[in-house]
């Protein structure tokens, strides 16, 4: 059976806050979560960014930004991929050896700049601990496809018809 539950859906679709509200639930039920997630950076509305964040220390640095001169392009934003390699393959790793369930927000174009990010993501989906990962939507082919077509991963797709359910069902996924 399955311990690898991938988040899927459109921007916008509510992936990153149900992944948040079934981590609530689980730490509710005494585990401890670790890994990473990816948060925008916004000033008055506009987004700029994002950043990265270590669950369970709360270290956190910049992930890619508007006004970042050097890294590859994935948009509007540069990508700063020696913050990426570090801070995921230390949040990642930690969270194998010290956490009860991981949390990977998001395996998209973004991250998967970065080779640690890729090795991370690959020794967490490997190891016995429950994986709940959002995973960008439309990509098909590269690391996201492969990751997609795994034999030991579970897709839910976020919709406005499953969004208020799914953090419960994904909640009870990683406790059976």
């Amino acid at each position: 059976m399955s311990n690898n539950f991938l988040i899927t859906g459109p921007p916008g679709s509510g992936k990153t806050s149900v992944v948040e509200r079934a981590m609530s639930i689980l730490r509710g039920r005494g585990l401890r979560a670790g890994g990473i997630y990816c948060p925008e950076i916004r000033e008055g509305g506009v987004r700029l960014g994002f950043k990265i964040i270590d669950i369970m220390t709360g270290e956190e640095r910049i992930l890619a930004h508007v006004n970042q001169r050097e890294g590859p392009q994935v948009s509007k934003y540069r990508v700063n991929v020696a913050n990426v390699d570090e801070l995921s393959e230390s949040a990642i790793n930690r969270a194998l050896g010290e956490a009860d369930f991981l949390v990977i927000d998001e395996i998209a174009p973004m991250e998967i700049h970065s080779e640690g990010f890729k090795r991370a993501v690959l020794a967490a989906l490997d190891s016995s601990k429950p994986v709940l990962a959002v995973i960008h939507q439309r990509t098909l082919t590269g690391f996201i496809g492969e990751v997609k077509t795994r034999d030991d991963i579970k897709i839910f797709e976020v919709s406005p018809s499953t969004r208020a359910e799914l953090s419960d069902r994904l909640a009870k996924a990683v406790l059976t």
